[in-house]
């Protein structure tokens, strides 16, 4: 006979250590993101892909994912004192890619991004001169080389485990404050769940 499968109840907890907690766990799966695209968008470049559509999605969005983790407003985000410590140029790269990801990504006003016109003009021979036409030359950066991606991937590595410590910190302090709660309290909160928004909600602020 198959044991009756029992499912242990999770309060719901809103004090400020469980909601850094949260953040924290967010900053980590984005870092396990970007190391994951860093090391497909390696391979590609060292196999000289010409798939330049899928090296430049999966550039910007390791860039996104990035630049999420510093972000400060609705969630916990990471200043640049985890940068401290660490071997090389870290905050010169660390600049780098939010600079790439604020001025070229999220917006087009860095020289990464360049669109002229001109008139294409009848050959200079000729013995009648006229313009032919009008041309356009574009000039768009894709992605980094096989080292600033590798350089972000390993950025991506140390800060997950600087990340991971600090997790660990700060679900001890949950853990702490929840202690101080009366068990009998705790089993009237409501239930710990996650739901789906529907697209309504799309420009609805996170809580």
């Amino acid at each position: 006979m198959e044991k009756e499968k029992i499912e242990n109840p999770i309060a719901k907890i809103e004090f400020e250590e469980a909601k850094i907690l949260a953040d924290l766990s967010a900053i980590v799966q984005d870092l396990g993101s970007i190391m994951k695209i860093c090391l497909r968008l390696e391979e590609m470049l060292k196999n000289k892909s010409k798939d330049s559509l899928l090296i430049e999605s999966f550039w910007t969005t390791a860039l996104i994912k990035y630049a999420r983790c510093f972000k400060s407003g609705k969630r916990f985000g990471l200043d640049e004192s985890i940068l401290d410590g660490l071997k090389g140029e870290p905050h010169k790269a660390h600049k780098f890619y939010l600079d790439m990801r604020d001025k070229h990504v999220a917006h087009s006003v860095n020289p990464f991004e360049q669109m002229q016109v001109g008139l294409m003009l009848s050959p200079e021979n000729d013995n009648k001169k006229n313009i032919v036409g009008v041309a356009t030359l574009s000039m768009k950066y894709v992605a980094a080389d096989c080292e600033g991606v590798n350089q972000l991937g390993r950025l991506s590595k140390v800060f997950l485990g600087k990340v991971y410590e600090m997790g660990k910190l700060y679900e001890n302090k949950t853990l702490e404050r929840g202690k101080a709660i009366p068990i009998n309290d705790l089993y009237k909160y409501t239930r710990l769940r996650v739901t789906a928004p529907g697209p309504e909600e799309s420009n609805r602020p996170r809580e």
